[in-house]
Order: structure tokens, then C-alpha cells, then sequence
């Protein structure tokens, strides 16, 4: 999928045609859904992926696409359950901790949110700056800001050019010296 970043329309187009010619590959779902989801066309992923993510053998990465699109849907039980369900499956899926983390989070359940960010990032393959980012979010929500700006600047040493990394950096920094500022006034 990497190799469609550039022109979205363009890519769309290909792997349009790539699931028409083979409708009943899930893995040709998977790659149509995941670009239709990245340009923000959601319901159109939840249709094309929805027939094989609720298969009881769906493969991992199409019931882990369909929680991504249940989650820009507001739709945070259903992604919640689908991680659960690729989490029994395969216990080290990074993904599926993201996304179950991020069900969780949004439900208000930031502990649980917390222990699946943790065990994603145990896990983590490639750059793990979006689940780092997503921890600290929910470390700061807890109130632990001083762990929560010291993963951003690790997440920031990773990768300097993430800019929803430098701005949450900022503002949970700005609660930290506002924590620090007023607990010297007590």
C-alpha cells in the first residue's frame, strides 16, 4: 500500500478494479478497504470489508482493517470486539492493540486503553510513534503528564517530521509546567 501514497485517485482506481477481478479475495478487500478508509471513504470500506471481517476465519488483517474503519465510524464496541477477537487469535498483534486501545480510550476506559497500549508497543514492528503518541495521550488524560511528555520526546527523536507528535508535545507540556506551577503555589 505504500506504493500508493502518491496519487490517492489513482490508487483507488487500481485497487478498484484489482477486488472487482477478484471479489472473493479478502486480501484484495483488506488493500481496497485500507485506501478507501485512508481518503476518508468510510462506508464504502465498511461495505467492501464487512462480508470477510465478520467471518468466524477471517484472516487477522481483514478483521483488523474493519475495527480501523469501525473506529473513523464512531463505531468503538464493534472495533472493540474485533480487536478482542484478533487478539485471541494471535496475541502479539500489535495492530489489534492499537485499535482495541483506542476502542477503549474512546469509551472512557483509560486504564484498560493504557494496558493495551503497552502491550502493542511490546510488540511493535516499523515506527511505533502512533501508539507512543496514543499513550501518552491516555497517560496525560490520567493525569501521569510527566511519563506522557517523556514518550513524546522519545516518539519525537524517532521520527522529528510527526507533526500531531510536536503538538501534542507542546500542549501536554503546557500541562506539565501548569501541574508544576501550582503545585509550588500550594
Amino acid at each position: 500500500h505504500a506504493a500508493y501514497s502518491g496519487n490517492s485517485e489513482q490508487a483507488l482506481s487500481i485497487l478498484e478494479s484489482r477486488y472487482k477481478r477478484n471479489s472473493d479475495d479478502p486480501f484484495a478487500a483488506v488493500e481496497y478497504a485500507r485506501v478507501l478508509r485512508e481518503n476518508e471513504y468510510l462506508n464504502r470500506a465498511s461495505i467492501v470489508l464487512g462480508p470477510f471481517a465478520r467471518q468466524e476465519d477471517a484472516p487477522l488483517e481483514a478483521k483488523n482493517e474493519f475495527a480501523a474503519i469501525q473506529l473513523a465510524l464512531g463505531n468503538f464496541t464493534v472495533a472493540e470486539d474485533l480487536s478482542q477477537q484478533v487478539i485471541k487469535q494471535d496475541d502479539k498483534n500489535y495492530r489489534a492493540f492499537q485499535n482495541l486501545g483506542v476502542a477503549l480510550d474512546s469509551q472512557g476506559m483509560n486504564e484498560e486503553a493504557e494496558r493495551a497500549y503497552r502491550k502493542g508497543l511490546e510488540h511493535w514492528q516499523g515506527d511505533p510513534t502512533p501508539i507512543m503518541n496514543n499513550l501518552a495521550l491516555n497517560l496525560a488524560t490520567q493525569g501521569y503528564v510527566d511519563e506522557a511528555v517523556e514518550i513524546l520526546q522519545k516518539a519525537k527523536s524517532i521520527a522529528p517530521d510527526r507533526m500531531e507528535v510536536e503538538r501534542n508535545l507542546r500542549i501536554v507540556s503546557a500541562l506539565q509546567e501548569t501541574a508544576h506551577w501550582s503545585q509550588k503555589k500550594d
